[in-house]
């Protein structure tokens, strides 16, 4: 298996999951752990030729996977760190993505850089955003679906409290907790990713 740095990556299998090893990634800066991002798609259910947001890019892990899986299809990714913003470009060009399109911004700011009427939203949040999320829910055509991660009670009550004020049909609560084997000389344990709770709804 290619990491990342080693060239164009090839993944030739038809599942999605990349590897987390092919993603360039830098202290504080770790791609969503392979397991979640699976899930996280698996709610989006994307189209062959979806219009994606992916409000809060981080290194793209996610959003490559969905541009990958949908090449005829766009993604369209908000990120306003500018370390993530250069991790973000250093994968897309190592995965050899053109479908993918970064936008330096804020998520309370920056929504109007974003082509309008997406069908799929994806809003990676780590406190509660009621306002971004009613603007989110605006943009979204009907029938579009969002998918929100957050790793906080706070996001997690935010965003099923403003879901439901704004009438979402199909909503779906699950918490994701990922455990991999970890080997220490001959002793294996379980080690845990940080737990993340997954919102999705759809737009009547």
């Amino acid at each position: 298996m290619q990491v990342a740095g080693d060239g164009p990556f090839r993944w030739d299998f038809v599942t999605p999951g990349l590897p987390d090893a092919a993603f360039a990634d830098a202290p504080g800066f770790s791609p969503t752990p392979l397991e979640q991002r699976v899930m996280l798609l698996a709610h989006l259910r994307p189209r062959p030729d979806s219009l994606v947001w992916d409000v809060g890019g981080g290194t793209g892990a996610l959003a490559l996977e969905i541009a990958r899986l949908m090449p005829s299809g766009q993604v369209h990714t908000l990120e306003r760190d500018p370390e993530a913003i250069e991790l973000l470009e250093r994968n897309r060009l190592q995965f050899g993505i053109s479908n993918l399109h970064i936008h330096a911004g804020d998520a309370s700011e920056g929504l109007e850089q974003l082509p309008p009427s997406p069908d799929r939203v994806l809003l990676e949040v780590g406190r509660p955003l009621s306002g971004v999320l009613e603007r989110v829910w605006q943009a979204l055509v009907s029938g579009g679906r969002l998918v929100i991660s957050t790793a906080s009670l706070e996001g997690l009550v935010d965003a099923t409290d403003t879901l439901g004020r704004l009438e979402a049909i199909d909503l779906q609560v699950v918490q994701a907790t990922v455990h991999r084997m970890q080997r220490r000389g001959n002793q294996a344990r379980l080690a845990a990713a940080e737990p993340l709770f997954l919102i999705a709804a759809e737009r009547p």
